[in-house]
């Protein structure tokens, strides 16, 4: 599942002191070392090097157009404690820089026998709209060997018709099908609902929309949400999860199929009192190990949600950490305590 691979990185400008395997988890766990903007963090375990990755997208925090241009940044660990910046992806040789000459966004990754799949979020026009957000999004697909997780990625395919705008893809395992999840609405309306598109593969060649019951998913009358970004799917003692990012906190929902989902509330909304961790949780992936599930994500922890938006606010507040939580369950409900310590 694309939650196989677990970045947690070391800040070396924030965190002088290495963890020791079985001591605590520090806060945070990752920083991006030049603009300090790493988001929407995907954990994924490559087990032919026993290494757990966190590919995440780094956000350029010191510039005004911060949430453009962005690389994909990437962070190994063997031991989910101690981590290490390993660069930024390159896409068909373009050199990795910390400044793209496109926009990439939200990585959503799933591991193969040899290799890696990425589904990411591609803005080409970066340079040319305006606007704190770019133009239309698009779903691409890029692949690399395992042994070449940062430099080698190749494009495959743009995963629907340019008629769509996209964003947020989410991949897992089902048996021997891989299922692909990702936010569309029409490339025409700048301001029309999301809906969520479901694909399936048996060898990322041949693709199969599936038309399916949401349940809940989307259901603003049913969750009183009126936006949900960063679908992410995982399963954990028996049953599949599915949380989404409204901007407040984690939006959970809970099946026993992956096809209809029922609401179970929020998580991780009130800030933590952790260092770096004291605001709300955004864009999450799993990471499920020896029966314990671990939730990692980004914490904007200077951001105002009360106040103006974002791309209005001073640079020092689009700042991002990583963070992780270990998730709970209990009479069938998840939750997380994100000021408890972690073990390992």
């Amino acid at each position: 599942m694309k939650h196989n691979i677990v970045i947690i990185s070391l800040s070396l400008v924030f965190l002088a002191c290495s963890q020791k395997k079985g001591e605590e988890v520090p806060k945070p766990i990752y920083i991006d070392p030049n603009y300090q903007g790493s988001c929407d963090p995907e954990i994924v375990f490559d087990p032919s090097s026993d290494t757990y990755f966190i590919y995440y997208t780094a956000r350029r925090s010191g510039k005004q157009n911060t949430f453009l241009q962005t690389p994909i940044g990437v962070a190994s660990s063997k031991d989910l404690a101690n981590w290490r910046f390993e660069g930024y992806c390159q896409f068909d040789g373009a050199h990795d820089s910390k400044d793209a000459k496109a926009t990439f966004w939200a990585p959503a990754i799933i591991t193969t026998k040899d290799s890696l799949h990425m589904f990411a979020t591609f803005k080409p026009d970066t340079l040319t709209v305006k606007g704190p957000w770019g133009g239309r999004g698009s779903i691409v697909h890029y692949t690399t060997s395992l042994n070449s997780p940062v430099t080698g990625w190749k494009k495959r395919k743009v995963m629907h018709a340019d008629t769509l705008s996209t964003l947020d893809a989410s991949t897992y395992w089902v048996g021997d099908t891989a299922h692909l999840w990702f936010m569309a609405k029409s490339a025409k309306y700048r301001n029309q609902d999301y809906t969520l598109i479901h694909q399936t593969t048996k060898d990322f060649k041949n693709w199969k929309t599936i038309d399916q019951p949401l349940g809940d998913v989307y259901h603003t009358q049913v969750t009183g949400i009126g936006y949900e970004e960063a679908p992410y799917i995982f399963r954990w003692k028996g049953s599949y999860w599915l949380i989404t990012d409204p901007h407040q906190g984690f939006a959970v929902y809970h099946s026993k199929d992956a096809s209809r989902w029922e609401f179970q509330g929020h998580i991780l909304k009130k800030p933590g009192k952790g260092k770096m961790d004291t605001a709300r949780a955004r864009h999450g992936s799993v990471l499920v190990k020896d029966s314990r599930a671990f939730l990692f994500y980004h914490v904007e922890y200077k951001r105002e949600y009360d106040g103006k938006p974002i791309y209005e606010q001073p640079l020092e507040n689009r700042t991002s950490a990583l963070q992780m939580v270990e998730l709970k369950l209990a009479d069938g409900t998840l939750n997380a305590d994100r000021d408890k310590k972690i073990s390992l």
